[in-house]
């Protein structure tokens, strides 16, 4: 065989490979040609849903295609994150997430975890972080952090409260308190902030840790009392209750972010695109006046992936929820 030969026969071995990844490269370039789904692993009517239907429909004037919100809750958001994970990595599934429902409740849940939320992910974007409160029933009798540390320690049973999980931000905030101040609380655990919420208005728990924005005219009116904010700095909206740095719980993220997120695989023009479209949303004026009780960010990349991977790894090592 002639050398001229043997490089046309290796020139036609060859071309199936290449027209294999001609139309994945095509795809990619007519991205999106067809509505997205967005996934939202919670009940409807949770913290999640206040920011993530908004941002959804910023984004499909960013883009220019529908983008449709499906609710998939279950199992503290585990469920509907483990669907995206085995999604198509086309860009056509979104994930819109909490740090409760991607991270929390995965490291807290390690028996029953089907996915892994740093291998099987993409951050597209941090682009919201929510000012975080605790608030009591008004059967508890308390108007003041100090007063509900004193019915806690007066309590002949542990005090209940409404949580989404042993993972969840609010869950682990009060553990940080039950280990500074030696106090017992029972943790009731409901699917989403709607549950967790109607449970705190109905008193069938006493306390509860939420988002400021979606109790605000609740504390109005005087169906729930704030006690303290979870952070390191007094939240603007109360500036008048006391918050974690005030107590010296300062050393731990009990951020609450929102976060847009795609399956690992998703190709990175794609990535780049959602990106763009996602920085096109959070300025919109459409999601800014669904986030006035909370911090609009923009954390991509490499900043994004290191916080997820850092809380994660946080909460790997804290201890094991009490009994």
């Amino acid at each position: 065989m002639t050398r001229s030969h043997a490089l046309s026969r290796r020139r036609l071995s060859l071309l199936p490979l290449a027209g294999l990844a001609v139309p994945s490269i095509a795809r990619a370039q007519q991205w999106p040609d067809r509505p997205l789904r967005a996934v939202i692993p919670w009940p409807p009517g949770g913290q999640v849903d206040k920011y993530g239907r908004p941002l959804a429909e910023a984004l499909a004037q960013a883009l220019g295609r529908p983008v449709v919100v499906e609710n998939r809750g279950g199992a503290g958001g585990l469920l509907g994150t483990e669907y995206v994970s085995r999604a198509p990595a086309d860009g056509y599934t979104l994930l819109l997430n909490n740090n409760i429902g991607f991270i929390g409740n995965a490291a807290a849940n390690p028996s029953v975890l089907r996915f892994d939320p740093i291998r099987d992910f993409a951050p597209i974007g941090i682009f919201h972080e929510s000012a975080v409160v605790f608030l009591a029933h008004p059967s508890l009798g308390v108007r003041t952090f100090d007063e509900f540390l004193a019915a806690a320690r007066a309590s002949t049973q542990p005090l209940p409260y409404a949580s989404s999980g042993g993972g969840s931000s609010g869950s682990l905030a009060t553990q940080a308190l039950q280990r500074k101040y030696g106090l017992e609380f029972l943790e009731v655990v409901y699917q989403g902030g709607g549950p967790r919420l109607t449970a705190l208005l109905s008193g069938e728990v006493k306390f509860a840790s939420t988002d400021i924005a979606l109790v605000r005219e609740y504390v109005t009116t005087g169906a729930l009392r704030p006690l303290i904010s979870v952070g390191r700095r007094r939240q603007n909206v109360w500036p008048d209750i006391p918050c974690f740095g005030d107590i010296g719980l300062t050393d731990f993220d009990y951020g609450n972010w929102q976060a847009l997120l795609v399956p690992a695989g998703v190709p990175a023009s794609i990535q780049a695109r959602l990106r763009d479209a996602l920085d096109q949303a959070r300025r919109s004026p459409l999601f800014e006046r669904a986030s006035d009780d909370g911090e609009i960010i923009f954390q991509t990349g490499q900043e994004a992936v290191e916080r997820i991977r850092r809380g994660y790894e946080e909460r790997l090592r804290l201890p094991a929820s009490p009994a």
